[in-house]
């Protein structure tokens, strides 16, 4: 081959039609001439660069004096700020310069500039915590204040009179666009939210019962009220657990609990607290009655929050109000177990509960102590713990040890306490975040409380009806379970200490907090359920049981707002629990049968909670009833001759556990996936959408005999519809923390008996011949529960 050859063009085979031609190339020339142009007329100076630094090292500077002021390390303002602003000087040159060492290879964007504007807004990322939150705010603020301040530096110090008019309309339109953003932010972050989505559904007045006659249980005792601190003495942070403690206790050692904790976390703990893992302080305050006694003791410990904003104190309002009616209250100290400097103590949630066991031991060494405040003042056969958040999910662990002789997961740590513990009460508690040796934790034969606010933003989800259903009544007694949920209440309301934001700044700038109810109201829901509860099981006073039973009785005891509430007795019978195998026609109690008919939804399986599942099953039914078309109904036979064996009489209750969903229901025979376009429709115009009404149905109970006896559910009980909640400002943040805008609740329906009626005069009911219990979807033409349990109690 000649060299000619190899020097001329390679051949081609492209048509001229797939080559641009002398045209088109010049059109593109001219098209790219004319954006350069463009770019080069409006392109940022060097002013815009450092409008952008200034802007972005603002929006800095500004989440480094939140952080100071929020980040609450225990040290004080002065530690905090210098931390936040050492943090913030070493990171954002550090950043820089990865930045700049990025860019020197890229050689694109201006390097020292882009560093620190990078660096910038990676500290604002860095104070909203969760990542996802985190990533989308640096972007939003990054993008906000520094364009604002491009533009500021643009229009001030550069010859912006002399710029291209094309460029003078991008810096306007950008600086309006940025100014916008600021103010955005700002409102977003100051104003309280909305009352979106909150329910306007009241019980009708006819369905509201009597009053309850007796004393408002939230209305002080007696009593004068004396108070006392106890503690080792040597508190360093806290002067009341200081020299001044009128009674000295001693340490307790819970290494054995934490044999994992080492490094740098439980160093930095020890030389915050001043003591180790080994010694952990056995610190109160008390509350008690003047007077020889002896007193109830109820003991109540507070959950986790920032250790170094001290929680402790936030239940005087029910320590003053027990002790006025006659009994004792000690708020237990477990600050030093709280989250703080940068870290959560590992498997702190069986500690919280151990320590409160060690506390008994004091007051029962003090009740025999000749000399001590306390010698004979104190009846040790009655007692109740509580706690709120983890310390509710303490009073229960604490509850279920009292009885044991090892601790589950070491039988190296021994107890021997045995306490008479009658009743634990939990206020938005926790569940599951310890298990004993990864079991649920089951309590037997003892009173259970649990009160949850809707408007939960920490404990989103009624964790504490976990935990009641996770109660066992082994013999009669006095015992019984109640759980109370309420509209419009928060988490940190029940501690004055907590208040109305659940998650802490900065992110609590971004609840929706507007539909909060006040402080005040909102602990006197706990004031009287409490206090009501005590006195039913540390003093017997009984009369206050049918507020657990039905929350109407008590309204004018209560703020004006919602409730669900569910009630169950030591005597309870159960007839289905839906729990005992896959078989959807079969009870828990042998031999019963279940039917169905004209259902659109029929199947059990686990009941949700607003994330996860609650672990053990109920059952579903859906119906939706066309004109003219026969009822759905749901059929339980009873077991040849449990009615005698359950002695069941006009005395005695039928009891359904009913949760309201808040979903739609095809009709009889239809599957979902015909519903789709009405689906789509909906969610479109989800802002329109009617509000759910109250579900109602009629229970018929069938005699052996062949008597049918009815009685409508609303006669009883007036189911809510699902409470609808905003948590938070954003919708995508509801979304994606929340995941939907209602939960299942559970509604008890406690049905005396003795209150049906036979549809034929000449033949009367007798209970004691009951065969079957029938539920009758004829009263709400479309809805969807799910039950948790039926059976029989007594009144």
């Amino acid at each position: 081959m000649a060299m000619d050859d190899l020097n001329a063009p390679p051949p081609t085979s492209l048509s001229s039609e797939s080559s641009p031609g002398p045209d088109k190339q010049s059109r593109w020339r001219r098209l790219r001439d004319w954006g350069s142009r463009q770019w080069i007329a409006i392109r940022p100076g060097r002013e815009a660069r450092r409008g952008a630094v200034w802007g972005t090292l603002a929006a800095a500077a500004v989440c480094v004096i939140i952080g100071g002021l929020y980040i609450q390390t225990g040290f004080g303002y002065f530690f905090d700020f210098v931390f936040c602003i050492l943090f913030a000087a070493i990171f954002i040159p550090l950043v820089a310069l990865l930045v700049v060492l990025l860019l020197s290879i890229a050689r694109k964007l201006p390097r020292y500039a882009t560093g620190i504007i990078i660096g910038s807004s990676t500290i604002v990322m860095a104070l909203w915590g969760p990542p996802e939150l985190g990533a989308a705010m640096a972007i939003g603020i990054g993008l906000s204040t520094g364009i604002l301040g491009a533009t500021i530096a643009t229009f001030f110090w550069s010859n912006f009179s002399q710029a291209a008019l094309s460029k003078k309309i991008v810096v306007a339109l950008l600086f309006v666009f940025a100014l916008a953003g600021n103010v955005y932010f700002i409102w977003l972050f100051a104003h309280e939210g909305s009352m979106d989505k909150l329910i306007t559904w009241k019980p009708s007045a006819d369905s509201m019962h009597a009053k309850l006659a007796a004393p408002d249980p939230s209305a002080p005792g007696p009593f004068h009220v004396l108070t006392l601190f106890y503690g080792v003495g040597n508190d360093i942070r806290r002067p009341e657990y200081g020299s001044s403690v009128a009674i000295k206790t001693r340490t307790v050692d819970s290494s054995d609990f934490f044999k994992d904790f080492e490094g740098w976390k439980r160093w930095s703990r020890k030389k915050y607290w001043g003591f180790d893992i080994d010694k952990l302080p056995l610190n109160a305050r008390v509350w008690y009655p003047e007077g020889p006694g002896p007193f109830p003791l109820a003991l109540i410990v507070h959950g986790n929050h920032n250790m170094a904003n001290f929680s402790d104190a936030g239940y005087a309002y029910l320590g003053e109000l027990l002790a006025s009616r006659g009994i004792i209250l000690a708020s237990i100290d477990e600050n030093f177990l709280n989250s703080g400097l940068f870290h959560d103590p590992p498997k702190q949630q069986a500690v919280r509960g151990w320590m409160l066991l060690e506390h008994l031991k004091l007051w029962r060494e003090w009740n025999q102590a000749e000399g001590n405040p306390f010698h004979g003042k104190v009846d040790m056969s009655r007692i109740a713990l509580m706690g709120h958040s983890r310390g509710g999910e303490a009073a229960a662990t604490a509850a279920a040890f009292n009885h044991m002789k090892y601790a589950p997961e070491d039988a190296n740590i021994k107890f021997d306490y045995d306490f008479s513990i009658r009743a634990v009460v939990a206020i938005a508690p926790a569940d599951g975040q310890y298990k004993p040796a990864g079991q649920p934790r089951w309590i037997q034969d003892v009173s259970y409380l649990t009160l949850q606010g809707a408007h939960d933003m920490d404990v989103s989800s009624f964790d504490g009806s976990r935990q009641w259903d996770h109660i066992r009544y082994t013999q009669p007694g006095p015992w019984f379970k109640a759980e109370i949920y309420a509209y419009r209440a928060n988490h940190g309301q029940f501690n004055t200490e907590w208040g109305r934001d659940d998650a802490g700044k900065p992110l609590g700038w971004l609840l929706n907090l507007k539909p909060l109810m006040p402080g005040e109201d909102q602990r006197r829901i706990s004031k009287t359920y409490i206090s009501a509860f005590l006195e039913a099981t540390l003093k017997d006073h009984r009369e206050y049981l049918p507020l657990f039973e039905d929350w109407r009785v008590a309204r004018a005891w209560l703020p004006d707002t919602l409730y669900f509430n569910r009630y169950q007795g030591a005597s309870y019978v159960s007839l289905a629990s839906f729990d005992e195998d896959a078989d959807l026609t079969t009870t828990t109690a042998p031999g019963g049968h279940i039917d169905g008919e004209n259902l659109s939804i029929w199947n059990e399986g686990t009941i949700p909670w607003r994330n996860g599942d609650r672990g053990y099953n109920g059952v579903f039914l859906g119906w939706n009833r066309a004109k003219d078309a026969p009822a759905a109904t749901y059929a339980i036979t009873l077991p040849a001759g449990s009615a005698s064996n359950w002695h069941l009489g006009p005395g005695s209750t039928i009891e359904l556990s009913i949760a309201p969903l808040d979903e739609d229901v095809p009709l009889p025979g239809k599957k979902k996936d015909d519903e789709k376009e009405k689906k789509k429709k909906d969610k479109e115009d989800k802002s329109k959408k009617k509000e759910r009404e109250s579900p109602d149905f009629t229970i018929e109970l069938v005699t052996t005999d062949g008597v049918t006896a009815s009685a409508p559910v609303s006669q009883f009980i007036s189911i809510p519809p699902p409470f609808k909640e905003k948590f938070t400002k954003l919708a995508v943040m509801d979304d994606a923390a929340y995941n939907q805008d209602w939960e299942a609740v559970f509604q008890s329906v406690r049905a005396p008996l003795s209150a049906f009626r036979s549809a034929d005069n000449s033949r009367q009911f007798d209970p004691g011949k009951l065969s079957a219990v029938r539920l009758k979807f004829d009263r709400t033409p479309m809805y969807k529960i799910c039950i948790s349990g039926i059976g029989f109690g007594r009144q």
